[in-house]
């Protein structure tokens, strides 16, 4: 039986696949009223009620929100052109947007450093809450993340009589192998974030390396930048990877025909996609770290997805009591353990990684790559406010070239390009 959060699991796979959720809302004045005016998504609406009913003496109102990205911002933006209407306390399913939120033309998210003390901040895993920081001060808490790890499916691997890679190279030689050996398998999908976050955030190569609210660094002609195009030329070339995005009801195309041999893929894609989206049948699938990329003693993850939650500015008199609901909702050690994603804060990932470990869907057990992949999250991709440009230049340069059988190195200054562009027209200065 798959563990007592299957229902959440359920419900939270249909808001993965259907792009939307929530029962709208938004409205509303938190300010001036003495009342702490919640927003927050489906998935977070029982813990918030959960904090509400421990809380008699607190006068709450919790609004659903959708999970879509620039819902909050546009809200938050009507909000700050009526001076009111703010939430004192917002959950972003988008991360990057506390880049925007945080900015001086928002002047939205509270810093958090003097409301939440050390010593619970350094209880979140390593590197989580850098999406947070900017300046040297950290705007938000991490409720969950998505640390990138090698999927693989055990039953194939035995099969064909592969290894599972531990290196960057061992993995181009093995995804060759298998286009030759097994035409149509694939070992990896290259499209929007679930290409740049995953292949190039893992590798380290400055896409978004965030040094302040206005300074971002992007340098795609760095050797950790042009190694990743040419691990997956020949990979593109062979057919070894997709660029059918991997939330596209098409892309379950290849679990129903056993194509899928390995895919670098966030911790979620363990629950909510191989299974309810791809349709790979329960003992197949298994984890492993991502692969080391050359010259490195140790595999590094990127990140695709996860949560964060914001204090606003404007709480006035309701500052701690934000602060605190925050602090309670990432850091409850029984509270983020039934949460259906990998949770931020380290006590909480322990706990919640004791289900997931017996789950008997999967080959083996997840977490320990899970666990190492969430502690070895590669520094420098920050949140930043050019995100959708983000994705959509890397699929009108870098994709483009591998549906085209192009050049993916010389498709490279074209992205840069893009990115300096996007970057300078959202505001920073681009070193």
């Amino acid at each position: 039986m798959k563990r007592w959060r299957a229902a959440s699991l359920a419900a939270a796979a249909a808001l993965v696949l259907s792009g939307c959720g929530g029962t709208g809302g938004g409205g509303g004045s938190g300010d001036g009223k003495g009342e702490l005016l919640v927003w927050v998504d489906n998935t977070r609406m029982p813990a918030a009620q959960q904090y509400e009913k421990a809380h008699p003496d607190l006068k709450m109102r919790i609004v659903t929100i959708p999970p879509d990205a620039g819902y909050v911002p546009t809200k938050i933006s009507l909000a700050n052109r009526t001076r009111s209407g703010w939430p004192d306390v917002v959950f972003l399913a988008n991360p990057a947007e506390a880049a925007t939120l945080a900015s001086e033309k928002f002047g939205y998210a509270a810093p958090l450093d003097g409301l939440v003390p050390k010593t619970v901040r350094d209880g979140f895993t390593p590197g989580s809450l850098e999406t947070c920081t900017f300046g040297g001060k950290t705007y938000c808490l991490r409720n969950d993340i998505a640390p990138t790890v090698l999927w693989y499916d055990a039953k194939l691997m035995k099969r064909y009589g592969y290894q599972v890679p531990k290196t960057w190279a061992e993995y181009q030689r093995t995804g060759l192998k298998a286009a030759e050996e097994h035409p149509g398998t694939i070992v990896g999908a290259v499209n929007g974030k679930y290409g740049a976050g995953i292949y190039f955030g893992s590798s380290g190569c400055p896409t978004r390396d965030t040094l302040s609210l206005t300074e971002v660094h992007i340098d795609l002609g760095r050797p950790d930048c042009t190694r990743v195009a040419d691990l997956l030329q020949p990979l593109a070339r062979a057919k070894a990877v997709t660029t059918v995005l991997p939330i596209d009801p098409g892309f379950a195309k290849f679990g129903k025909g056993d194509k899928i041999l390995m895919l670098p893929a966030p911790a979620w894609f363990g629950d909510f996609m191989f299974g309810p989206a791809f349709k790979v049948p329960g003992g197949r699938i298994a984890a492993a770290p991502m692969p080391t990329w050359p010259g490195e003693s140790k595999p590094y993850a990127g990140q695709v997805g996860g949560g964060a939650f914001l204090v606003s500015a404007h709480a006035d008199g309701r500052t701690r009591q934000a602060a605190d609901l925050v602090r309670r909702l990432t850091t409850d050690v029984n509270l983020q353990a039934k949460q259906p994603t990998y949770p931020a804060f380290t006590a909480a990932a322990k706990k919640w990684g004791e289900a997931e470990s017996k789950d008997p869907y999967y080959a083996s057990d997840p977490m320990p790559a899970l666990s190492a992949a969430a502690n070895a999250l590669r520094p420098g991709f920050g949140a930043v406010r050019f995100e959708a440009d983000w994705q959509s230049s890397f699929n009108d340069t870098f994709v483009k070239a591998v549906d085209s059988g192009g050049n993916l190195r010389s498709s490279l200054g074209s992205w840069q390009d893009k990115l300096e562009a996007a970057a300078k027209t959202s505001g920073y200065t681009v070193g």
